[in-house]
């Protein structure tokens, strides 16, 4: 069976690789990148730090 935080690690890195994305569209296209650019690093680096901590949290072994 599939943990939920396996579900939930493999979905922030479709996040994650969704957010890049959107940053390098809004780079190439250079539209409001000045706007959206600061709020797009500060929701990477928030996806990078909840997945780290989800992933290295400790795991109840109690079955």
């Amino acid at each position: 069976m599939v943990s939920f935080f396996k579900l939930l690690g493999i979905g922030y890195i479709l996040a994650i690789a969704l957010l890049v994305w959107e940053i390098t569209t809004e780079t190439l296209h250079a539209a409001a990148t000045t706007y959206t650019l600061p709020f797009m690093i500060g929701a990477f680096i928030g996806f990078i730090s909840f997945f780290l901590f989800v992933y290295f949290a400790p795991q109840n072994e109690n079955k």
